[in-house]
């Protein structure tokens, strides 16, 4: 099985990994990428699972309902699909290995993944 590399995964979030970083280190922080090209390259990601959860903008007061809770794939990294949400409306700083890649791979996710060969 491959190991995927996680993103987006901050702290904050209810589904995030606790001892990881916080958002709040990323937001605003300037895109070290083309915020259109990477939208598109997230919300085209293969779905690895679903959770019946809403997830909701932790970082306004409102609590904005964001959707249903996905991670999602390019068989190497995973992320989950609110990073879509963030990135768009609040400029969160993304790993330049993870921006790095998916421009060599010209922003397009292959549509061969297979799902059962991967780890989370």
């Amino acid at each position: 099985m491959k190991i995927l590399k996680k993103v987006g995964f901050f702290r904050e979030l209810y589904y995030g990994n606790a001892d990881g970083e916080s958002i709040f280190k990323f937001v605003h922080k300037g895109a070290n990428y083309n915020i259109d090209k990477v939208s598109n390259y997230l919300k085209k990601g293969v779905v690895l699972m679903i959770s019946p959860q809403i997830t909701e903008d932790i970082l306004s007061d409102e609590r904005k309902k964001i959707g249903t809770l996905c991670i999602q794939t390019d068989g190497i990294w995973a992320w989950p699909s609110d990073l879509t949400y963030y990135t768009l409306n609040y400029n969160i700083l993304l790993p330049s290995e993870f921006i790095e890649y998916m421009a060599n791979n010209n922003w397009i996710i292959k549509n061969d993944i297979d799902i059962f060969s991967l780890a989370f």
